[in-house]
């Protein structure tokens, strides 16, 4: 149960701030496209409004806008971004024009198709046809023909006019067809209110997209904050731990030393007083070897308890690890040493503890005939041991708590000696971890600050 909160403070506050981000950025795409979708709305609409205001110069009975027509109109409204006003015949032959116009110098323009918004250089041009003239009756005189009787005109009398024909002798007058279109009526302006509406939504989704960004970033901070506070909790949780196990420990070992001592002391001498073969002398040796046993364990106790001072002097590490190397057992190691500075300040004999402790950790889980590794060099800027076994390596999970105390798999084993040699590191203000070789074992790294 203890992992779900963790889980949760690694990857709830991102999971829950990616998951506001991606809505919130999705509602402001959403209001982007549909400012979009407004603003061809409202290009539509402008252009039927200044189509609507041309059209008023066409009615029936006026004769065709000129040119001043055109010109007032386009001022009228150029606030709301009217800029050309045409009448363009077939083929796209200007007739009458105000305004400027994108294809400036030329008496032919694009018309776009009908109901079509094309768009140049930040402009909008939009087409209409122009109205058609209004439908008459066969046998009326057609427009502007001098209307009553010929005398009273002063001219030649009227042309004979047919009766009118009756559509299928039914009754009614028949009216001619509508003329075909004989032209376009060409408006070209800047959508202002569409321009705006998209920039201000173009703000928002930049805006809103920052704001989401910068609120998954301080929920990255917030969570990565959380995971050191739970960092630090558990390395205060350790250390307490490790404190009072350090107290009972140191209490112990004191207790149980000089009496051990004894124990071993007076085992050996009935050893020399017993004959070379025989069942006595074989319990005799068990209990030898069961106190040297608990004679190292209780040093273990003592050295993991141990505080103190770390005094530091100039050593060479290279001699440092040969020595630790040769106090473990020295035929088991290829020690490399080409790369190792020649003096580093460190507290000598506790190093040499911890090197000892790791270089034995090796022997035992190599083979007999693979030897271990062994090697110090400077790697930026700081000293770096590395022992490397040929052992099968170190379970996966269990990188970190192979340096807690009494974490062990051998029958035999204290499991005190890498957390003695964490404790020294520790102490020096290095680090000290373990990972497995891409061949096979496990390499332990020691690092150490220059002092």
């Amino acid at each position: 149960m203890q992992g779900a909160p963790s889980r949760w403070i690694r990857w709830g506050p991102p999971s829950a701030a990616l998951c506001a981000a991606a809505a919130l950025v999705a509602s402001l795409v959403a209001g982007y496209l549909g400012a979009r979708r407004a603003g061809e709305t409202l290009r539509r609409g402008q252009a039927d409004v200044f189509l609507q205001a041309v059209r008023r110069l066409l009615a029936p009975g006026v004769g065709p806008p000129t040119t001043a027509d055109l010109a007032a109109v386009v001022d009228a409204h150029r606030a709301d971004g009217l800029r050309w006003v045409a009448l363009v015949g077939p083929g796209g032959s200007v007739m009458v024009e105000a305004g400027a116009r994108v294809e400036s110098g030329t008496d032919r323009v694009a018309v776009p198709p009908q109901g079509v918004l094309a768009g140049d250089g930040g402009r909008v041009r939009f087409a209409a046809p122009l109205p058609p003239p209004p439908p008459r009756m066969p046998g009326l005189p057609p427009p502007g023909f001098p209307a009553g009787p010929p005398e009273l005109a002063g001219g030649p009398p009227p042309p004979a006019f047919a009766a009118p024909p009756l559509a299928g002798r039914t009754g009614g007058p028949s009216f001619a067809p509508p003329a075909a279109p004989e032209g376009w009526l060409v408006v070209e302006f800047e959508p202002l209110l569409a321009q705006g509406l998209a920039a201000d939504a173009r703000r928002t989704l930049v805006v809103g997209t920052g704001a989401a960004v910068a609120f998954v970033a301080f929920a990255l901070l917030l969570a990565r904050a959380l995971r050191q506070r739970e960092a630090l909790a558990l390395r205060l949780e350790r250390e307490r731990r490790l404190a009072t196990l350090g107290e009972m420990s140191a209490v112990l070992a004191h207790e149980i030393r000089n009496p051990l001592a004894s124990l071993k002391g007076h085992a050996q001498l009935l050893l020399e007083t017993l004959p070379p073969e025989g069942r006595d002398r074989a319990k005799a040796e068990r209990v030898v070897r069961e106190a040297v046993r608990l004679e190292r364990l209780t040093s273990d106790l003592l050295d993991f308890v141990r505080s103190g001072e770390i005094r530091t002097e100039p050593t060479d590490p290279a001699a440092l690890l040969r020595a630790a190397v040769e106090e473990v057992e020295g035929g088991r190691f290829e020690v490399r040493t080409d790369g190792a500075p020649a003096l580093w300040n460190l507290d000598a004999q506790r190093v040499r503890q911890a090197l000892v402790n790791v270089l034995r950790n090796a022997v035992q889980a190599s083979p007999e005939a693979a030897p271990a590794e062994a090697s110090v060099a400077m790697e930026d800027g700081r000293l770096v041991f590395l022992v490397r076994d040929r052992g099968d390596g170190v379970p996966a999970g269990e990188e970190e708590a192979i340096f807690e105390p009494f974490h062990t798999k051998r029958l035999h084993g204290t499991g005190l000696g890498l957390a003695v040699a964490r404790s020294v590191v520790d102490r020096h203000g290095g680090t000290i971890g373990a990972a497995n070789h891409p061949d096979g074992g496990a390499v332990f790294r020691i690092s150490l600050p220059r002092r």
